[in-house]
């Protein structure tokens, strides 16, 4: 398991997030270039794969709650489950941050969503800076 300071931090990679979107191409494309730029760069990347809320159209395990085909899980990467808007509350993510020396997120989503907002607070809470990638 490699050290490392920084893990971008992929909040939204579920096809229920980006399917139909009408920015969906052009956003996968740039969050794909972004999740490579940090791979070279020796960074950890983490990727929070929500269960369904309740009163969700779609269920765990089912077609949207997978990943978006554009995007992958490799060998090193951290793959967390997450049910709460704070995947730091019901999950090992802080942990697993914490054992590989990151210090600082840079998160990776939807800005204007709850997931974003608890996360990036759970977050400080657990003592990680924060730092989002700047967006073209």
């Amino acid at each position: 398991m490699p050290l490392t300071p920084h893990a971008l931090l992929l909040l939204h990679a579920q096809r229920c997030h980006l399917d139909g979107r009408a920015d969906e191409r052009p956003l996968v494309r740039r969050w794909a270039s972004q999740i490579e730029a940090a791979r070279a760069q020796g960074w950890l990347v983490a990727v929070v794969q929500w269960d369904a809320p309740p009163g969700a159209d779609w269920a765990t395990l089912s077609k949207p709650w997978t990943l978006h085909p554009d995007f992958r899980v490799e060998h090193g990467d951290l793959l967390v489950r997450a049910g709460l808007p704070d995947a730091f509350a019901d999950s090992e993510l802080g942990a697993a941050l914490h054992t590989r020396a990151v210090h600082t997120l840079h998160p990776l989503g939807l800005p204007d969503t709850p997931e974003w907002t608890a996360t990036l607070a759970g977050a400080q809470a657990q003592g990680f800076a924060v730092a989002p990638l700047e967006t073209p």
